[in-house]
């Protein structure tokens, strides 16, 4: 019994060992966007590095797609309001008869669909022909790694898988 527990015990330690190894991405970027890694990770360094063509600027977004953006659909939602409400109305003698009441009305209101920018994690640049970093951070992801480069560019990314 001795031995089957030391064996668990074993098995467990080696793959929380493993799940603390490190990992390491490079890829060389187009100008655009771009998706690095598609799973949450823990970033712990960051190269980037210019081309010829000149200087880059390069942004980290957390998203599971080639996208820094994100689309809230259009949705309808009940408002209600505190309002006057005029009743006029002739009476049966021919006279015209005012009443204006306080009250409160329901009714539908629509918000738009809308786009926007996922918060950018981190902003790195690296002049023509150099590189810049090693950066060391501590980065955690929810999603992935999104990356947007404004020239052709390339990108080391050192990270430990998340989940």
């Amino acid at each position: 019994m001795k031995k089957f527990l030391l064996t668990v015990a074993a098995v467990f330690v080696a793959l929380a060992s493993q799940a603390q190894q490190f990992s390491t991405f490079s890829t060389n970027l187009s100008a655009g966007t771009s998706l690095c890694l598609a799973f949450p990770v823990n970033i712990s360094s960051i190269t980037v590095g210019g081309t010829s063509a000149g200087a880059t600027t390069v942004t980290l977004f957390d998203n599971s797609a080639a996208s820094a953006t994100y689309t809230n659909a259009a949705y309808t939602s009940a408002i209600t309001y505190a309002t006057n409400i005029t009743s006029i109305i002739t009476n049966s003698a021919g006279n015209l008869q005012t009443n204006t009441f306080t009250g409160y009305i329901t009714t539908t209101a629509t918000t738009a669909a809308n786009t926007n920018t996922f918060p950018s994690l981190a902003v790195y640049s690296a002049g023509a022909s150099s590189i810049a970093g090693p950066y060391t951070v501590n980065i955690n992801t929810l999603r992935g790694v999104a990356v947007t480069a404004s020239t052709n560019a390339t990108l080391t990314i050192n990270y430990r898988r998340l989940r």
